[in-house]
């Protein structure tokens, strides 16, 4: 349990990590392309967030023709669009241990 609760503690400073990184700081060699992210329309929105999130290594960084493009979100919600990311990112981690 105290490993979960570590790894979960990683996972939480990853994903403050990747949604503070400078733009500035980003290898857009390594970001993928919004047009080679495949995601299935079929599945359920929760499974369609976690495939978007599986196939990116910074879910808040994607390029668009060529053109590094970050994502903010908005905090004038209940619930922010950055609550619901580290939700799926910690609900996929405890579902593959």
């Amino acid at each position: 349990m105290i490993k979960r609760v570590n790894n979960l503690v990683k996972l939480e400073k990853m994903i403050q990590e990747c949604e503070n990184i400078d733009i500035e700081n980003i290898n857009i060699e390594k970001v993928k392309d919004i047009k080679d992210i495949k995601i299935n329309k079929k599945k359920s929105s929760v499974e369609r967030i976690l495939d978007f999130l599986r196939s990116t290594e910074n879910p808040y960084v994607i390029k668009v023709n060529g053109v590094i493009v970050k994502m903010e979100f908005s905090n004038n919600s209940n619930i922010t669009a950055n609550n619901c990311i580290n939700k799926a990112l910690k609900d996929l981690y405890l579902k593959n241990c």
